[in-house]
């Protein structure tokens, strides 16, 4: 397992409720709940860094496309 270290936060009331509430329903420590709420804020920044990433290589590719088509025809003539 790995070490835990033991932080103060300040958030305000309605965050902590809502924080009691899941913590009730899913009968685990507020902690788990903070954790797995950053685990899943991490994931989604990867998956979002991972998407403009595959985006621009695909604008990427299709531009080196566009100018080998035309050299192409260009040597064609």
């Amino acid at each position: 397992m790995a070490h835990k270290l033991k932080v103060t936060i300040t958030i305000s009331e309605s965050v902590v409720r809502e924080l009691d509430r899941l913590s009730k329903e899913k009968k685990e420590s507020r902690s788990r709940v903070i954790e797995e709420a950053i685990e899943l804020w991490r994931q989604k920044q990867l998956e979002t860094a991972l998407i403009k990433g595959y985006l621009a290589m695909g604008k990427e590719d299709v531009e080196l496309a566009e100018a080998n088509f035309e050299a192409g025809v260009e040597v064609l003539k």
